[in-house]
């Protein structure tokens, strides 16, 4: 039973690090996407606010795990590879954008439920993240 447990806690750490680090990509594409392709200050600058607040939430629940690398398997990730043809297909700088906001979200949504499965408090910063994400992407639909 004990290795199981411990197989099922490597897959949360696992799953932790691959949403930390879809979630920065994303807000990192969409910042650059507001930057360069928008020429959106604003925007921009509430992007990289939100990235900074994810990359603080990501170092309070590193420090307390102190697990991340080890729980890494690039190699035998299933989800590496995607073929979906969506990937492959961004006809603008506001699709781009959006399809990044979207993978920011869906990673922050993912983060607080593996977080609460630790019971960790980093659950409800990446809550708080996840909506501020929703807010900026309202924001740039009107």
């Amino acid at each position: 039973m004990k290795k199981t447990a411990n197989k099922g806690r490597k897959g949360l750490l696992r799953a932790l690090d691959a949403n930390c680090n879809r979630v920065r990509e994303g807000l990192r594409v969409a910042e650059d996407t507001a930057r360069f392709l928008l020429d959106d200050r604003s925007l921009t600058v509430s992007l990289k606010r939100l990235r900074h607040g994810v990359t603080r939430a990501e170092s309070r629940l590193w420090a307390s795990l102190k697990r991340r690398f080890p729980a890494r398997d690039v190699a035998e990730d299933q989800g590496r590879g995607n073929r979906e043809k969506a990937e492959r297909l961004r006809s603008s700088p506001r699709v781009l954008l959006t399809a990044n906001l979207k993978r920011a979200q869906e990673g922050l949504r993912s983060l607080e439920e593996f977080s609460k499965a630790l019971k960790h408090p980093t659950a409800l910063d990446f809550k708080r993240l996840r909506y501020a994400c929703y807010r900026l992407e309202e924001r740039i639909q009107d």
